[in-house]
C-alpha cells in the first residue's frame, strides 16, 4: 500500500527537520531520501522521504512517501502541486509566531481541497520562550489531534508521524 503524507507549514516552522529526525528514528526503513536546500536551511523545491514499513496487523507493507511544502511565498505555485493525490496531511503549526500568520498558511488545506483529509496538528518549537500556550493552539485546532513538539531535539516527531499513520489507516479501512 502506497501512502503519501504532506508536512505542511510556515517557512522555517520545522517541517524539514521532522523528516531528518525521522531518518534518523526509523534509519533500517529509509529507502529515499531527496533534498534541496539553501545555505540558511530553507527547503528550496522539495523535500521528500520514503519509508518501508510493515503493519503490526495483517503485517501489510507500507511504502510512505513524506513530503514538505517550501515554505517561501516564492513557492506557492509547487505547493498547489504537492497538494495533489495526498492522504493525510501533518500541519507543523511554529508555537513562537503569530495565530494569524499560522493559520493564513493552514487556509492553503482549505484552499486546495485537503479538508477532509486525515490531519494531525503538531505544535513545534515547544521550547521556545516566547511559545504560544498550549491551550489556545488546541481550542484553534479544536477536533483535531494536536501533539507537542520541540522537533530539533526529536520530541513528538515520533508520535506525530504514528499518528498520522494511523489517521491515515483507519480513513482506508472507513472508505474501503
Amino acid at each position: 500500500m502506497n501512502l503519501r503524507v504532506l508536512y505542511h507549514g510556515l517557512g522555517m516552522a520545522g517541517k524539514t527537520t521532522n523528516l531528518e529526525k525521522l531518518r534518523e528514528i526509523y534509519p533500517n526503513f529509509v529507502s529515499d531520501r531527496l533534498h534541496q536546500q539553501t545555505s540558511e536551511g530553507r527547503t528550496v523545491y522539495i523535500d521528500m522521504l520514503t519509508m518501508n514499513l510493515k503493519t503490526k496487523l495483517g503485517n501489510k507493507e507500507l511504502n510512505v512517501s513524506l513530503f514538505t511544502t517550501p515554505g517561501q511565498e516564492r513557492f506557492r505555485l509547487l505547493r498547489g502541486w504537492l497538494f495533489g493525490h495526498v492522504d493525510g496531511v501533518v500541519f507543523v503549526f511554529d508555537s513562537t509566531r503569530g495565530v494569524e500568520e499560522n493559520l493564513k498558511v493552514y487556509q492553503e488545506l482549505k484552499d486546495y481541497g485537503l479538508s477532509g483529509v486525515p490531519l494531525v496538528i503538531q505544535a513545534n518549537k515547544r521550547d521556545a520562550e516566547c511559545a504560544l500556550p498550549m491551550d489556545v493552539i488546541e481550542e484553534v485546532f479544536a477536533g483535531h489531534r494536536v501533539v507537542e513538539a520541540i522537533a530539533s531535539a526529536g520530541m513528538g516527531v515520533a508520535e506525530t508521524f504514528r499518528l498520522i499513520l494511523k489517521e491515515v489507516l483507519d480513513a482506508r479501512v472507513v472508505a474501503g
